[in-house]
């Protein structure tokens, strides 16, 4: 549920996979440029800098006025620029992409853990798979929010069926 809360930025860590549940909701609908995502071996760390659909924000209680920022007519909300750090990362695959094309955007799904590893998946079957010692995430929103009247789609709609 959105928040009125004036400062809407998240700092969130995760330290079991229960913590990551949440982390991935506040990063589901996120979008990824190929460029902002690195593994840094020698640190065993993977980082990414995200644009972050702000779920959890409204925007007037920040300030923003909808009308001025985007003109009248429907819905405004939120976006932010969002660091996501992966720490005690022993390996890194990837599955369906190709970090070297600098050019791929790509939309955030969800994070989870399974067997020893951090699954990052993405939108269209891309998936990073982290191979980690212990779950060490952190998410920290930086900058100033701004307004879209974008909202994720993800194609499904209320009178589809839904095997």
């Amino acid at each position: 549920m959105p928040t009125a809360d004036p400062d809407p930025k998240l700092k969130l860590r995760a330290a079991d996979a229960d913590d990551l549940v949440i982390l991935s909701a506040q990063l589901q609908d996120a979008i990824v440029p190929v460029t902002d995502i690195s593994f840094l071996a020698a640190e065993r760390t993977f980082v990414m800098v995200v644009n972050r659909f702000m779920w959890n924000a409204v925007p007037a209680a920040i300030g923003v006025d909808a009308s001025a920022a985007m003109g009248d007519g429907g819905p405004v909300f939120l976006r932010c620029n969002c660091g996501v750090r992966i720490g005690q990362v022993e390996r890194a695959q990837t599955q369906a992409l190709d970090l070297r094309d600098r050019s791929t955007m790509l939309d955030l799904l969800s994070l989870r853990f399974e067997d020893g590893a951090i699954l990052v998946t993405f939108s269209g079957a891309p998936e990073l798979r982290l191979h980690v010692s212990d779950i060490e995430v952190v998410l920290e929103d930086f900058g100033e929010p701004w307004p879209t009247r974008r909202t994720p789609s993800h194609g499904l709609s209320d009178t589809e069926d839904h095997d």
